[in-house]
């Protein structure tokens, strides 16, 4: 058995753990481990986070759980229903729930990190919305957004969806950017070359910034914005 076998077994029993201990609260189950919240188990449900040996051994050592691991899983529409995101939404609901992007200047790649600020409200799109506009659920990232660059439009803690997929720089439109290292959302215009701009009225404390070379690196198209600013 390799090693993506035995991660896929590992999340199918702790998907089952968190159904017997905490009735499938995953939040319930993270406080249960010593987490702040559930966002460290949720990504492992997902298959973004291994199943180690240590949380292995921790919920074996659980109070009624010993050799849980070794014992076989639940029914499997109970196991699919927990790894294709619904955690109780239903089928046709696919679930997002904010990260943080670790990013390094120059480099295209990034680590996914949990958000724990607010991690039991994800945002929810019905699969049908999602496939009539060509979006991937796999390829969307929710972050919340940081600064006040983008006021009006984006205030600092909305919860923006990125579209991966789409890194194609487009005039006018609001893209996450991997801008010297930083998460950068920031309107792109054509004007000589590629430039950052602001909603933000005061070009003072927010210039406009070029957007060339490698240390400008598109990351995707803002597709969709959750706010409490009306």
């Amino acid at each position: 058995m390799d090693e993506s076998q035995i991660q896929e077994q590992r999340r199918v029993r702790l998907a089952d753990a968190v159904d017997r201990l905490c009735g499938g609260n995953v939040a319930a189950f993270g406080r249960l481990l010593g987490y702040r919240s559930g966002a460290f188990v949720r990504q492992m449900l997902l298959g973004n986070r291994a199943v180690s040996d240590k949380t292995v051994r921790h919920i074996e050592s659980l109070r009624g759980m010993h050799a849980w691991f070794s014992q076989p899983p639940a029914q499997q529409g109970v196991r699919e229903a927990v790894a294709e995101m619904d955690f109780g939404a239903g089928p046709d609901v696919y679930e997002l729930y904010p990260v943080e992007l670790r990013l390094r200047s120059g480099i295209a790649g990034y680590v996914l990190w949990p958000d724990e600020t607010d991690e039991d409200a994800p945002i929810a799109f019905h699969k049908h919305w999602l496939a009539r506009r060509g979006y991937v659920p796999g390829k969307l990232l929710a972050v919340r957004a940081k600064g006040q660059g983008m006021e009006p439009s984006i205030h600092p803690g909305d919860v923006v969806v990125i579209d991966t997929a789409d890194t194609t720089l487009r005039d006018g439109q609001v893209f996450a950017i991997n801008y010297y290292g930083e998460l950068l959302l920031r309107r792109v215009q054509r004007d000589g070359g590629w430039w950052l701009a602001p909603d933000h009225p005061d070009a003072v404390r927010f210039p406009r910034k070029a957007c060339a070379g490698p240390d400008c690196i598109p990351v995707g198209r803002l597709i969709f914005k959750q706010s409490e600013s009306i």
